[in-house]
């Protein structure tokens, strides 16, 4: 990892892969082999995962009505870091 480069760390729940990000999940996984991306059986965010796309990216709840705008605002949020 260069000086420049941050640690991603994104964390997916298996039910919310399951409705709404098992693609993006693998597309991340094959276009960001250093990102760390994992998957649990539970983030204890059942609200979230039942209802809309959601994560923790870099510590933080990240949460979206769509994939596409999930997507969008994973991006902007690892840009941020």
């Amino acid at each position: 990892m260069g000086e420049n480069q941050q640690r991603v760390v994104v964390d997916f729940c298996a039910g919310n892969l399951m409705s709404f990000t098992h693609e993006l999940f693998l597309k991340l996984r094959e276009e960001h082999p250093d990102w760390q991306i994992s998957k649990y059986g539970c983030l204890t965010n059942c609200g979230e995962c039942a209802v809309r796309p959601f994560a923790i990216v870099n510590d933080e709840l990240l949460a979206a009505e769509d994939l596409e705008a999930f997507t969008k605002r994973l991006y902007e949020q690892v840009a941020k870091a």
